[in-house]
């Protein structure tokens, strides 16, 4: 497996330089993964970066902006402005056009990118997502509280943050406090951005729902979603599915809003099961 990396540069509301990685083998399938609210791109870890390459991808991994190592801005901007970054990474690796995936807000932003730019991609999988509107896909009490908490900046309160969090929505027979501590010390320790994850979360609030949108979408998409899922019900996938006219729909028994490494065969199948099917 071949491994490179550079800087993707988009000038969609501001300025940003989005880090881009890509590990791939010869010949694969192109993929752009896009991560959820305030998380970098190492939060889709090594193990499963590793299964979606044994399935044939060529697997493309960035920091969205106002998190990891891209960009701070000081906000203003909406989903289709980070449907843009995701545009420039492409240009930036040399594709033309790619199946993309993304998880929670990743999910928003992939539906986003068949609304302005379904003739750069191949396929289209939204992972625990939803439209936009507000009668699909809410949280529980607990778990809106937890999303709105503003996070620590030092490092062990941002982790003790994050446990107490996660363990509101992860995947409950998964989680275990001691797996969220090792995955929150691989990001933290890459980069994040407490201070700046707000921007990202007003650029859900502020962005349109996407349902009238998304109707005339005919991307294939593959939309996945646990029946664990306190911060966004899966109620959510469901609607994106229906409102999607080429779309189908897999639920994930027992898993919440998390990525456990128990999950992680069964999406990478399903996700290069879609890819094949789309390209034909």
């Amino acid at each position: 497996m071949t491994t490179n990396e550079g800087i993707a540069t988009c000038t969609s509301a501001g300025t940003v330089e989005l880090p881009w990685i890509r590990r791939s083998n010869p010949g694969a399938m192109p993929l752009v993964m896009i991560n959820g609210l305030g998380s970098p791109r190492v939060s889709y870890e090594d193990g499963f970066v590793e299964a979606l390459v044994a399935r044939g991808f060529e697997v493309v991994l960035f920091d969205n902006r106002d998190a990891g190592r891209a960009t701070a801005t000081s906000g203003g901007y909406v989903l289709a402005d980070m449907a843009n970054d995701a545009i420039a990474v492409l240009d930036a690796v040399g594709y033309e056009r790619a199946h993309v995936f993304g998880m929670s807000m990743g999910g928003m932003i992939v539906q986003q990118l068949g609304i302005d730019h379904a003739d750069r991609l191949l396929s289209i999988t939204s992972l625990m997502s939803t439209t936009g509107n507000p009668e699909f896909g809410t949280s529980s009490s607990e778990a809106r509280k937890g999303l709105v908490t503003p996070s620590p900046t030092e490092r062990e309160a941002w982790l003790a943050h994050r446990i107490a969090t996660e363990q509101i929505w992860a995947s409950p027979s998964e989680w275990t406090s001691e797996k969220s501590r090792a995955k929150g010390e691989l990001m933290f320790d890459y980069g994040v951005q407490p201070r700046s994850t707000v921007h990202q979360y007003n650029a859900i609030m502020n962005s349109p729902e996407r349902e009238g949108a998304l109707a005339e979408v005919t991307v294939p998409t593959l939309v996945l979603h646990g029946n664990k899922d306190t911060l966004i019900h899966f109620s959510g996938g469901q609607r994106t599915a229906a409102v999607m006219p080429n779309a189908s729909y897999i639920e994930l028994d027992g898993m919440g809003h998390d990525l456990p490494a128990e999950y992680w065969s069964t999406i990478a199948d399903e996700v290069a099961n879609h890819a094949e099917t789309a390209v034909g």
